[in-house]
């Protein structure tokens, strides 16, 4: 080839290029191409399913694979999202070992695999990002030997039935077959599944103080309530719960004067508004009465003998680790309160209470799934549409309120105390005292709420769910 031809030559790429960058549209195909994804041999637990990504480009493309596992089991319906992130070089395919982690549980799963273009794998997905959408759906089958455990619902405590270890229906029923003495083959066996998958159920267990070991025998180390044993409980909450409604109801008569005298001694703000002087949550009636009665003063009373009650110390409600007052009971809703307690001192006697009269919806943040999800604190909020309503508690200012309203409640609590504890021992739980009660009083608290509401005692404020920020530490 002439020297004079390979420089016109040279020319004319160079005025192609120029041409391209400054207004012509790059050759039509796709930017990432994404071959067959079989997710046929896919199991419980953690899992990998592999298949090729294609970049049809002159750049580097990150790529993030976003798994999602959804069951609609018989009365669980658990969910896992992970994320695996590719780095695909220029004109080069790569193949793709994606993350995907499907929950212990019976029913039908929908599995959906989506794969974001992103321009940074740290970045929040955005629905512009995604490129490529498969559906898939999955049966796993409940079987025949494990029929019987179904009949009555097992639940745990609030809270703990939305965290991973305990949102899936095999981990409550192996609680049931290792209440009665079933080992990890024989468990693996009735379910129909690798024993790796028990073992790794039992190994979070015992890491997280659920189950202690002893040679080859397993022990829970925390009640497991049975049916007869739940009844003749209620009988008792029950029980309780009407005569503490009938003795807060009487009481109430005086709640107005006792206000009023507050009020004119300056320890409470007249404006009905007012949540900065800590005793603005006076002047209404079901928070302080819903949380601050029932659950500060006389639930602490009755579960901690007045010490406080940090059902989640060193965890937090979404990563929740609660082993001093851990439970599982069967029989379902009737046998169970719907309030949500959290308790947490800081330094300088600073404290928090969090108050639910049903279980908050919390943005949870970061995804719970993983080997660390024990490990760790994790950042988490309100959604917008469901804040609590925040007040400043100053609890030396409301306890007159609270001493008028428990007058006469005292020795209702020692009598249920006492025909509980014998409960307890009846069935050998004696040992699990403080969770036991834990569970008995959630569902006095709410029978008992539920009680004055319907009568028209109290009305029920806002959403139900209320914080409150103050000094000093609670006494009850």
């Amino acid at each position: 080839m002439r020297p004079i031809n390979c420089v016109a030559r040279l020319l004319l790429w160079s005025l192609v290029l120029c041409q391209l960058s400054v207004g012509q549209e790059p050759p039509p195909g796709p930017t990432l191409s994404v071959g067959e994804i079989d997710l046929s041999t896919l199991r419980w637990g953690p899992q990998t399913t592999q298949f090729e990504v294609t970049n049809h480009t002159n750049e580097v493309r990150f790529v993030t694979v976003d798994a999602t596992v959804r069951f609609s089991g018989r009365y669980l319906n658990p969910e896992r999202r992970t994320r695996t992130h590719v780095i695909v070089k220029p004109l080069e395919t790569q193949t793709v070992r994606a993350q995907v982690e499907v929950p212990t549980n019976f029913g039908q799963a929908q599995v959906a695999i989506e794969l974001h273009d992103v321009v940074d794998t740290l970045d929040r997905l955005l629905p512009g990002q995604k490129f490529f959408e498969q559906p898939f759906t999955m049966t796993f089958h409940l079987p025949d030997e494990l029929i019987a455990y179904f009949n009555d619902r097992i639940d745990v405590p609030p809270r703990l039935d939305r965290h991973p270890d305990f949102d899936n229906e095999f981990s409550r029923v192996t609680l049931a077959l290792l209440q009665e003495g079933k080992g990890p083959e024989e468990i693996a066996r009735l379910a129909h599944t690798d024993v790796s998958i028990v073992d790794g159920i039992l190994h979070t267990m015992i890491s997280r103080g659920y189950l202690k070991k002893e040679g080859d025998v397993y022990a829970l180390t925390f009640p497991f309530i049975s049916v007869p044993e739940a009844e003749a409980a209620k009988k008792v909450a029950d029980d309780l719960a009407r005569r503490l409604a009938s003795d807060i109801e009487r009481n109430m008569s005086g709640y107005p004067a006792l206000l009023d005298s507050l009020i004119a001694a300056g320890r409470v703000d007249r404006d009905t508004n007012a949540f900065m002087g800590g005793g603005g949550v006076l002047h209404h009636r079901y928070p302080t009465v819903s949380a601050l009665l029932l659950w500060l003063s006389l639930g602490q009373m009755f579960v901690t003998d007045t010490q406080p009650l940090l059902v989640f110390e060193g965890s937090d409600p979404c990563n929740a680790r609660t082993p001093g007052f851990m439970y599982a009971v069967r029989g379902g809703d009737i046998f169970n309160g719907t309030h949500f307690f959290y308790l947490t001192l800081g330094p300088g006697g600073y404290y928090q209470i969090v108050f639910g009269d049903s279980l908050p919806t919390l943005d949870c943040g970061d995804d719970l799934s993983g080997p660390f999800r024990g490990m760790r604190l994790l950042p988490w909020g309100y959604l917008p549409e469901l804040s609590p309503e925040t007040f400043m508690l100053d609890t030396a200012i409301t306890r007159p309120i609270l001493r008028l309203l428990a007058d006469g409640t005292k020795g209702q609590l020692e009598k249920a105390k006492t025909r509980l504890d014998k409960i307890a021992t009846q069935y050998g739980h004696s040992e699990f005292i403080r969770a036991y009660r834990y569970w008995f009083w959630n569902l006095t608290a709410t029978r008992t709420l539920k009680i004055l509401v319907d009568k028209g005692v109290l009305v029920r404020r806002g959403n139900g769910l209320y914080k409150f920020d103050g000094l000093p530490a609670p006494k009850g």
